[in-house]
């Protein structure tokens, strides 16, 4: 639940000024505590992943293969297109962005907001569920045998502007965040299919996280 509490949060805080500390609202849904509890003694991994983004005033939406890397230290690699045309670094010296196939490596200071999207999001620290329910309308269904779908919606009225909600299913199984779909506010959506996680050697790592 790491990166995605994260992730949520990271919405939230880019707008400090608008956005008032509501009280906690009722505990997460079971399955969200269960899928947290799991990532706990998750190694470093490998994932793979399939990104549609659709967007009103185009007619098809657009498809790119990612994957991501993830490490116990907080370190990372996120990459999206195949040959890879973002690509986010972040090591335990600095966060580094290629936004082009060929392109130098923008190396980003803590203060930069998209150091902060991304760092806090990506490494996965933790965020505590009163910080989730706090800004967040949270509710779970069974939307088919063995998975679940949890939605969010932002309480903020100024968020929702941007962020309308989030969709998880998460497998009763296996723990594992199986899709994440985001409905932004103008109406455009990002799905994101998720594959097997992948065990990731230490010589890899050296490696993934070079320039």
């Amino acid at each position: 639940m790491r990166a995605l509490a994260l992730l949520l949060l990271s919405i939230v805080t880019a707008y400090p000024q608008a956005v008032t500390l509501p009280k906690p609202d009722a505990p997460l849904p079971p399955i969200m505590l269960a899928w947290a509890e799991a990532q706990k003694g998750m190694a470093d991994m490998e994932v793979n992943f399939q990104q549609t983004r659709t967007i009103p005033a185009l007619k098809q939406p657009v498809t790119a293969a990612g994957r991501f890397w993830r490490f116990q230290d907080g370190a990372f690699r996120w990459e999206l297109g195949t040959p890879a045309v973002t690509v986010l670094v972040h090591d335990a010296k600095e966060f580094r962005v290629r936004e082009a196939v060929g392109a130098d490596w923008l190396v980003l200071e803590e203060d930069d907001p998209r150091y902060r999207m991304w760092a806090r999001f990506l490494s996965g620290r933790e965020a505590s569920p009163a910080d989730l329910t706090r800004h967040f309308i949270i509710k779970e269904a069974e939307d088919s045998p063995g998975v679940a779908t949890v939605t969010l919606r932002p309480k903020a009225p100024f968020i929702r502007r941007y962020l309308r909600q989030l969709d998880l299913q998460i497998s009763h199984d296996s723990k594992r965040l199986l899709q994440l779909r985001v409905i932004q506010g103008d109406g455009a959506t990002v799905l994101m299919l998720f594959g097997e996680p992948r065990s990731v050697s230490a010589a890899d790592k050296v490696t993934l996280l070079a320039r």
